[in-house]
């Protein structure tokens, strides 16, 4: 399978490259980060028969049109087989994320599926977000939280974790819908809840099968 990455600059994008490598060694992982130009993305496409792609830059607040430029190439591409493909994307606007679920997985027939996410942080550096959080409520004379007995839910995730869940969304997931991979105590909205939740679990894993 070869699958398109794109935002693997950012530490998110960084483990979710050394997870599926490590996982699924005979996928072909090629990255892309710059989105700007539309000719590109056109040529990668044209070239390199992508199966799949994980659009991870839109989780990092990138411009809109670029992701809705990625969207029309890969399903003009995809058109004549949408099943056989997939397109994941995670996303820090899952309002704006919804229209294009809807415009290019409900019109289009896209095998296209969203997330939204939790904020994460690489294992190590958790002494360092720990410590500053601990001075922070020193400093206001709050209590500093001890995650001691494994029953708290987090509002921070390690960057493994979500990793794990993009991977479970990538290959389990049913198309069409929107995610939160989450905690399940940051996502109501004004009454409102988005809809089901991945919430990634760190302990021993066996991939799933590929698609």
């Amino acid at each position: 399978m070869k699958v398109l990455v794109t935002g693997t600059t950012g530490e998110l994008g960084k483990q979710v490259i050394n997870w599926f490598s490590e996982y699924y060694s005979d996928y072909q992982l090629v990255e892309l980060n710059d989105l700007s130009d539309a000719t590109v993305i056109n040529s990668l496409f044209s070239t390199q028969n992508f199966d799949s792609v994980i659009h991870l830059a839109a989780a990092q607040g990138q411009n809109t049109q670029e992701t809705r430029n990625l969207l029309k190439v890969a399903n003009a591409s995809w058109a004549a087989n949408q099943d056989a493909h997939r397109f994941l994307m995670l996303t820090s606007d899952l309002f704006e994320a919804e229209l294009m679920l809807r415009e290019y997985h409900d019109k289009n027939g896209m095998n296209l599926l969203v997330s939204s996410c939790e904020e994460t942080f690489a294992s190590s550096d958790f002494p360092f977000v720990y410590s500053a959080i601990a001075q922070q409520n020193i400093a206001g004379q709050n209590t500093v939280p001890l995650y001691a007995k494994g029953q708290e839910v987090p509002e921070w995730f390690w960057v493994e974790d979500e990793a794990c869940a993009i991977d479970i969304l990538f290959h389990q997931a049913e198309a069409g819908k929107s995610y939160s991979i989450g905690g399940m105590n940051t996502w109501k909205r004004s009454d409102l809840e988005y809809n089901p939740i991945v919430q990634p679990v760190h302990y021993k894993y066996s991939p799933v099968n590929a698609r």
